[in-house]
């Protein structure tokens, strides 16, 4: 090779090296915002191995979550909860022939003893003797609620938690002295922890009683998963346990847990915490991987309603581990993890308390995991640098492939069979980002987003829509998103009867133009089509477009597709064909919109409970006799308009009741508007459970009821009159219950 050929080689060479050095700058010394991603991608890859392929072997012990629920919450009371609640339940789980109890619950504040301070106040004000008074108050404080704890507690294995925390010095309650747990003794230059200044612990006549503390600090990483927890915390220069760590040792029958150093140059380095025989190995922070089992509720869970009822008449609680905590959403102890959004936090102390029972199994990150990443990415690089260059396209992407397959086959390896857990994004991250470079160098990109755009969208959009999409690739996506969009429904009523009155070519060529004239309507206000099944024509504001005035479009474009009809059923009339009436569905809310479908055949559509809504209210428009119907949330997006009330409504699969409104046009003539004012008074006041009056008010105004002319022709109020005065008729004979709120369930 010349020295012109070397140097060009060089020059081609120089961005594959800028690469790898960029890989190695981001795998140890990334940009705090930059890093905080990184964390969190390397972070998906874990979560995948921890749902996908958990080494660890099954429970050996019986675990089971008391779990101070939603039906608990309900049946006994918000927390806090009086301490006779805690007594009783500890006394029914130790009868039930549990062996520990640990409370994932802070004990933290005294709870008032309402007989003494009721007696104080009562000997205040009554003139006894001293004696009488004496053993009146020594009584009342036999009832404290927090003594009677603390006896349950001195009877009981029972671990409690308690809470470290950085809030300056504040310290309620008392911590169990450390040296009970934790042996404290540690080498000259041993790793520093991070040190917490304050705490939240049980009261004193509690921490005086139970056979241990643990904290239940969580651990978060940077995207805000729990992947890992500390066994061990500094406090004042002393080392306390985790409450998994404190239920194990008390489970375990042993006096302290030993932290184990190693000591080199001068310095020593937290290897783990040795519990009894066996060894835990943890980071220099005492932290641990939490060796997740599954989902949430992989563990037996029992309502502390139940317990307390004494509705258990199983065996399940013999000989068991029971951790007491809560999943109910408003009590806060729900964690992000790897295997589920919503986790409850006192799940994960007894994933951690069952992880504990078999130590060798637990994963970990070893001390050597740098040097054994550097090691790889040099070789993989060198790799690269050397392969890629040879081949061509379909070449590289092999080799591409191979490679990544070739660093997460190792990398589960080591997790599977050695409980190793290294880096796997920075060998992903370098073999990819060399493979673009290399097959880009040989190719000339060309982008067809243009093209996409007008493919997909031309068959939903008005052209003006189109040409707006190309002029702004970016302002759309064909990924699925979640928006606030308004969807409308429209179908033909008795279209079958009109079916049978035809060929099968008059009918298509009677439909043709039936959907013409409402499809012309609806792109004239910017409506995006999303299908035609049968006779009924569905359509959308907002998207792919963004369009802030998404309901007011829709209601505008409801009124000219009633006014086109008009139009096309004299054209209908005067052909000797059948006329067509409709009814018109809206809703607003939050879908889900995006190209969604299969491999064969896909579409640009919304889906979500809120297009679902939009459909009922479409089949609610022949119940109730009226063309166009709307929900609340349109009338709420779309407030210039004028609506009548029509009725509150439960639908199927919602206990709440929705009110449905009748928009009127902004051109309705003066009278047919003025009848719609007396109908909604009368509406009102049936409504207000004041049947004689809507009575009254439907009656004057059902002569004067008739089907204008010249404004609004698909409106007749005349069937919602009579349906309004056939219920307060059966109310007259059978009045609604007391907590009646005016709803109408449709099924």
């Amino acid at each position: 090779m010349t020295r012109l050929q070397l140097t060009r080689w060089l020059v081609r060479q120089s961005i594959p090296l800028f690469i790898f050095a960029g890989v190695l700058l981001l795998q140890w010394s990334a940009p705090s915002g930059l890093a905080r991603s990184l964390q969190r991608l390397e972070g998906l890859l874990y979560d995948a191995k921890v749902q996908y392929l958990p080494p660890w072997p099954r429970s050996v012990s019986n675990i089971q979550i008391v779990d101070l629920d939603e039906a608990s919450l309900h049946e006994i009371g918000r927390m806090p909860w009086d301490r006779q609640h805690f007594v009783k339940l500890s006394d029914a789980l130790a009868k039930a022939g549990a062996v520990l109890v640990v409370y994932d619950v802070l004990f933290s504040e005294p709870q008032a003893n309402a007989a003494l301070l009721a007696l104080q106040s009562w000997t205040r004000q009554t003139t006894l003797p001293d004696a009488q008074r004496q053993d009146l108050l020594e009584h009342a404080s036999q009832l404290d609620p927090d003594a009677r704890f603390a006896n349950t507690l001195r009877t009981t294995e029972v671990v409690l938690a308690n809470l470290l925390h950085r809030h300056g010095n504040l310290r309620t309650g008392q911590l169990s002295p450390a040296m009970f747990s934790v042996a404290q003794q540690r080498p000259v230059g041993a790793t520093a922890f991070e040190p917490f200044s304050g705490f939240a612990a049980p009261i004193a006549p509690l921490a005086a009683a139970v056979r241990g503390q643990g904290f239940i600090n969580a651990e978060e990483d940077a995207d805000g998963f729990v992947r890992r927890v500390a066994l061990l915390h500094q406090l004042d220069q002393q080392l306390y346990p985790s409450l998994a760590l404190e239920a194990f040792r008390v489970y375990s029958l042993l006096d302290q847990v030993q932290p184990r150093w190693l000591q080199h140059n001068g310095g020593a380095y937290l290897q783990g915490v040795q519990i009894g025989s066996s060894l835990v190995r943890t980071d220099q922070q005492g932290r641990i991987l939490i060796p997740y089992r599954g989902g949430a509720r992989h563990y037996p869970y029992t309502s502390a309603a139940d317990v307390l009822a004494g509705r258990i008449k199983d065996q399940r609680f013999d000989q068991a581990v029971v951790f007491v905590g809560t999943s109910a959403t408003g009590l806060a102890d729900l964690q992000a993890t790897p295997t589920a959004l919503n986790f409850p936090g006192v799940e994960i102390h007894a994933t951690v308390f069952d992880g504990l029972m078999a130590p060798q199994t637990l994963p970990y990150r070893p001390d050597w995991w740098a040097g054994a990443t550097l090691l790889q990415l040099l070789l993989a690089g060198l790799l690269c640098l050397w392969l890629f260059p040879k081949l061509g396209p379909l070449g590289s992407a092999a080799t591409t492939l191979s490679l990544l397959l070739l660093s997460i086959s190792l990398n589960l390896w080591l997790w599977r069979t050695q409980m190793l857990d290294l880096p796997l994004l920075s060998p992903l991250l370098l073999v990819s980002l060399l493979s673009v470079y290399f097959i880009s160098y040989g190719f000339v990109s060309e982008t067809r987003r243009r093209k996409q755009i007008n493919a997909v969208f031309d068959q939903y959009l008005p052209p003006a829509h189109i040409q707006r999409l190309l002029a702004d690739p970016a302002s759309v996506s064909l990924a699925g998103e979640k928006k606030q969009l308004t969807v409308l429904f429209c179908d033909i009523r008795g279209f079958t009867t009109i079916s049978e009155q035809m060929s099968a070519q008059q009918l298509k060529l009677w439909l043709n133009q039936y959907f013409n004239a409402l499809t012309r309507a609806i792109q004239q206000h910017d409506g995006t089509i999303d299908k035609y099944v049968g006779d009924m024509v569905m359509a959308f504001w907002g998207a792919p477009l963004a369009e802030q005035a998404h309901a007011r479009k829709a209601l505008t474009a409801a009124f000219a597709m009633l006014k086109a009809l008009e139009a096309l059923n004299r054209s209908f009339q005067a052909a000797g064909q059948p006329v067509a009436r409709i009814g018109i569905g809206i809703n607003s809310g939050e879908m889900n919109v995006g190209d969604m479908g299969s491999d064969f055949r896909r579409s640009y559509t919304v889906i979500g409970d809120a297009v679902n809504l939009g459909s009922r209210l479409e089949g609610l428009t022949k119940f109730y006799g009226v063309p166009l119907l709307v929900s609340e949330f349109t009338k709420a997006e779309a407030p210039e308009f004028d609506y009548l009330l029509v009725d509150k409504v439960r639908v199927k699969g919602k206990r709440i009741p929705i009110r449905i409104y009748l928009p009127l046009e902004p051109d309705l003539a003066p009278a047919q508007r003025s009848q719609c004012q007396l109908l909604q008074q009368a509406l009102d006041a049936y409504f207000h459970r004041d049947f004689s009056a809507a009575q009254l008010l439907l009656q004057d105004l059902h002569p004067q009821i008739c089907r204008p002319q010249d404004s609004y022709p698909s409106l007749d109020l005349a069937p919602l009159i009579n349906l309004y005065l056939q219920r307060i008729s059966v109310f007259n004979h059978e009045p609604p219950p007391p907590d009646w709120d005016g709803s109408h369930l449709h099924s």
